[in-house]
């Protein structure tokens, strides 16, 4: 196998696990210090820092228990996201230097972690937080700056993993253009 195929997968294998861990250190760290991200959500929920002359307000939630059963989902829904990257890594793993059929068919438990990452970060944050709740009114909206950036990165990520592999014994030969 050629060393640009193989710095080409050790490529496409690196950021799934890069994203898997950080969704997984973002899952502990929520898990061992709930405070600092508890309290920005409940600002984002009961929409306290969006203007007061709002006509959304009715959408707020004030209830411990949602607010519970939102932080909950979230921190497993990074878990699982930060474990499907982690599985999808694995995988890729053993595949790397297999056939390219094999490498496509690795790339599965990967593609899937990514996605959940991009739905996390399109459904909690921009969808829920950024439009429903208002949060892009509010002093708390850098937040949406941070989710905008994992979006791209995650995105980014899983364009460049389904990519097809173009080695170079796999392209047409280049044409003579001397005359």
């Amino acid at each position: 196998m050629p060393f640009s195929l193989l710095v080409l997968r050790a490529s496409k294998i690196l950021l799934p696990l890069l994203i898997g861990i950080y969704f997984f250190l973002a899952a502990i760290d929520n898990i061992e210090d709930p405070s600092a991200n508890w309290i920005y959500l409940v600002h984002v929920l009961s929409m306290d820092t969006v203007p007061g002359d709002s006509s959304l307000g009715w959408r707020a939630l004030h209830s411990p228990h949602a607010c519970r059963l939102i932080f909950g989902g979230l921190v497993a829904w990074e878990l699982v996201t930060a474990l499907l990257c982690m599985a999808g890594t694995v995988q890729l793993l053993r595949a790397w230097s297999g056939n390219s059929q094999e490498f496509v068919r690795a790339k599965s438990w990967a593609v899937l972690g990514l996605t959940c990452g991009l739905i996390e970060w399109l459904f909690f944050f921009l969808i829920l937080a950024g439009e429903w709740f208002q949060i892009w009114r509010s002093p708390l909206s850098t937040a949406l700056d941070v989710a905008a950036r994992m979006f791209a990165v995650t995105a980014l990520s899983l364009l460049y993993l389904t990519q097809p592999e173009g080695s170079p014994e796999s392209r047409p030969p280049e044409r003579n253009h001397s005359s």
